[in-house]
């Protein structure tokens, strides 16, 4: 099964490093290693992503994978990070229209051009295997994080509705103010998103740019504050 590119902006990023470490492999091995990766965990499995089965499937040295990834969450942690890179999301402009369409056009495009539904289906199925995190929804986390700041910033200017649901009494302090900011952005966040994440990552069915500006249309009928 053909697993398409998985694209970040800028030079791949090599493993986890300490100021003053040595880089890690070059950007061309680890666009190797995670392409193969990719390709085997959607295939076979998180189980299957030892050193020995990548260094079957890319040539790089299995010294090589174990010294940058000695544990597969760690591989399976940058594998994440590359995947949920925002691809090509126009810069905010604090416009709330403009904001909203960048943030819900780039997770469209993902559901179109990127193997969305079926790592999420591998890392679910590795979330049943005993990992440590709830790994598929830190990626779905990651996926929504454009919407997410865009609905962020947009409450911060006045833009949207928020319910109240983010002012905290005074005497609950900060952290719960913040705490409540978060479940806000969230709650605010899976109104826009639910039905497109439920169309195509459950579902299956296609996405289309449409059906982005229907939901995002939905949701300022319900929320808009300017």
């Amino acid at each position: 099964m053909a697993v398409p590119a998985v694209e970040q902006p800028g030079e791949p990023r090599g493993p986890r490093s300490d100021p003053g470490e040595p880089r890690g492999p070059r950007s061309d091995t680890v666009e190797t290693v995670f392409t193969g990766a990719f390709r085997i965990l959607i295939g076979e499995g998180a189980h299957a992503l030892t050193p020995q089965r990548l260094h079957r499937e890319t040539g790089v040295a299995r010294t090589t994978i174990y010294r940058n990834w000695p544990e597969t969450a760690d591989l399976i942690a940058d594998m994440l990070t590359k995947a949920t890179g925002e691809h090509d999301v126009t810069p905010f402009t604090g416009d709330l229209d403009h904001d909203l369409a960048a943030a819900v056009d780039s997770l469209v495009f993902r559901f179109n051009h990127r193997p969305v539904r079926p790592l999420f289906g591998a890392l679910v199925e590795h979330g049943r295997h005993g990992a440590e995190t709830d790994i598929a929804a830190d990626y779905v986390d990651g996926l929504l994080a454009p919407v997410r700041r865009a609905i962020a910033e947009a409450i911060g200017r006045g833009d949207l509705r928020s319910g109240g649901h983010d002012a905290a009494p005074a005497a609950e302090g900060d952290a719960a103010a913040d705490r409540r900011a978060t479940e806000t952005v969230d709650r605010l966040t899976l109104e826009l998103t639910g039905t497109l994440l439920t169309d195509h990552v459950l579902l299956g069915r296609t996405v289309t740019d449409a059906d982005g500006a229907a939901a995002i249309a939905r949701f300022l009928a319900a929320n808009d504050a300017r």
